[in-house]
């Protein structure tokens, strides 16, 4: 998995193993659609929608393209075998999914430790995957890692219904807690067509005022603060990571007016989204 190439949807599927040498910390990484990772050895730190998280062995990294994810340090024998699904791919994929209840674990716990019996299940699949990817013609692969893909990803959204009090989180401790746990899961789910407090307060029952006081009391910021600085890391991350235009960017993202757009990730960066991705170009050639 190369991290300093730019993003495909028409290669939909990739597969093999990562180290350390794929990886540039500080870089979003470049997830197009979703990219699907567990851990062999070693350790990466990573932020995902601003939160950390521990990839160890044992565990899996279950990445969509609305996740912003930022690898902080990376061990030297780190290793994972990976799935990387192309956007349009993923898109006819996750269509399929109706269960609400495995959307909001995976938002929530995008890295999660696996049981032994599903650990062997998810590494005997992604060594297959792996095999096909390099042993079959583009148009057999494309087709049988879709069908694989699709087969895993029901297994496993029929495990987290059977098994979230084993792959879930600790238990709730507030109702505040519980309340920006859920705003947090939902965000990462919506952000890309709902840009309104309302929204997800009428999703939490309870007003957008509350909303926006409580998150301030327990994390710093308002909800709707939260909702452009998700904004922004996906800007930046798409900035980083494809050759989008500004345009594209804010189509993606439901924005109507992408001067609107600029304006946001302006106050944020103090750059423009062409002078941002113009900086980071400029470093990387250095």
């Amino acid at each position: 998995m190369n991290t300093e190439s730019r993003t495909n949807s028409h290669t939909p599927f990739k597969s093999g193993e990562t180290t350390k040498a794929d990886w540039h910390c500080g870089h979003p990484l470049p997830v197009d659609g979703c990219l699907i990772m567990l851990c062999d050895r070693g350790k990466a730190q990573l932020s995902i929608n601003s939160r950390n998280f521990c990839m160890k062995p044992g565990y899996m990294a279950f990445i969509g393209f609305d996740m912003v994810t930022v690898p902080s340090s990376v061990s030297d024998d780190f290793n994972a075998r990976y799935l990387s699904v192309g956007f349009n791919a993923t898109q006819d994929i996750f269509f399929r999914i109706t269960s609400n209840r495995f959307w909001d674990f995976i938002y929530k716990s995008p890295v999660f430790h696996l049981p032994d019996d599903l650990l062997d299940t998810a590494a005997g699949w992604l060594s297959l995957a792996e095999w096909l990817s390099s042993n079959c013609s583009s148009a057999v692969k494309d087709k049988t890692i879709r069908n694989e893909a699709e087969n895993f990803m029901l297994v496993m959204v029929e495990q987290v219904e059977t098994r979230l009090g084993i792959l879930g989180e600790n238990p709730a401790k507030n109702r505040s807690w519980t309340l920006i746990n859920d705003f947090v899961g939902l965000l990462g789910r919506h952000y890309a067509t709902h840009h309104d407090v309302a929204f997800y307060a009428d999703m939490l029952n309870v007003t957008p005022n509350y909303l926006n006081i409580i998150t301030k009391k327990n994390i710093g910021t308002t909800a709707k603060e939260q909702i452009k600085i998700q904004i922004g890391l996906v800007v930046r991350m798409l900035l980083d990571t494809t050759d989008l235009s500004v345009k594209q960017i804010a189509e993606r993202l439901h924005y109507d007016d992408p001067s609107y757009l600029c304006r946001i990730f302006r106050k944020q960066t103090g750059m423009s989204p062409i002078q941002y991705r113009n900086h980071l170009r400029a470093e990387t050639s250095r």
